[in-house]
């Protein structure tokens, strides 16, 4: 679905990020993969494909990882915003210094890695599709995550507006609204407490949690010609959660296997 096309992917040395590069090169792209981390020796480079150090938490890393993306690949087509973290202090010991690490990292590093490509584009004559890692809290909330939540409410706001923004750029833009995903940033002791892990799964109706395998093949979807004329949307890929009020019947025997 993606044979010729380049892509830029955030956050993708593990986690969702490094399911979709992956998932991405499968489907013909050539991508880079970056994080602040080196290089991780198990992920496989496919020909065409390269892996850029870069902090987006400090400032000058996003045009510098643009630039040098940019020049590797030839272009980019697609741009995926993944990067981002939810950790963060209780509500009563938030300061601004907590605010600004991740609306910068969350929020500012998208909107820059956004600005930097389309800058380059236009220049290029060429469009493109600028994708987004939002989350179910992005418009619906819980306990402890106040400024996370906030910055996934503004990642939304920012998919609608780049939408009628870069449309007459030749850009469309989309985001993937997760629910609770197994991955390295989000295993907070699940795996080892099951009851913990069963009180979750209790109310997902669907049953279990998101691997980052369910979450690749739409990003691939998105990134694709298929997806064209779709800009501003948010999918929520949640096992149902966004559609249920509250948990309606506790987890049956079976259903745990």
């Amino acid at each position: 679905m993606l044979r010729g096309k380049t892509a830029l992917v955030t956050g993708s040395s593990q986690g969702i990020g490094r399911a979709v590069g992956a998932a991405y090169a499968a489907a013909g792209a050539r991508v880079v993969f970056t994080s602040e981390k080196p290089y991780p020796g198990d992920l496989e480079l496919t020909p065409g494909c390269h892996y850029i150090v870069a902090d987006l938490s400090r400032e000058g890393q996003a045009e510098r990882l643009v630039a040098e993306a940019w020049e590797k690949l030839g272009g980019i087509d697609v741009l995926v915003n993944n990067v981002g973290t939810f950790r963060e202090p209780p509500f009563l010991e938030l300061d601004k210094c907590d605010f600004d690490f991740l609306f910068n990292l969350n929020v500012w590093s998208a909107i820059v890695m956004t600005r930097e490509v389309v800058r380059r584009a236009v220049a290029a004559k060429r469009g493109g599709r600028i994708l987004f890692s939002t989350s179910l809290n992005g418009s619906r909330s819980e306990p402890a995550h106040t400024l996370y939540d906030a910055s996934k409410g503004a990642i939304n706001a920012l998919v609608r507006q780049l939408a009628v923004e870069l449309a007459p750029l030749g850009f469309t833009t989309a985001a993937v609204a997760p629910g609770l995903v197994e991955t390295p940033l989000t295993d907070f002791g699940l795996r080892s407490d099951p009851a913990a892990r069963d009180a979750i799964i209790e109310q997902i109706p669907i049953r279990r949690i998101a691997t980052v395998d369910d979450l690749a093949g739409w990003y691939v979807f998105l990134a694709s010609d298929a997806a064209s004329y779709a800009t501003g949307t948010i999918v929520n890929v949640d096992g149902g959660l966004d559609a249920q009020q509250m948990p309606s019947r506790p987890i049956t025997a079976a259903e745990r296997g």
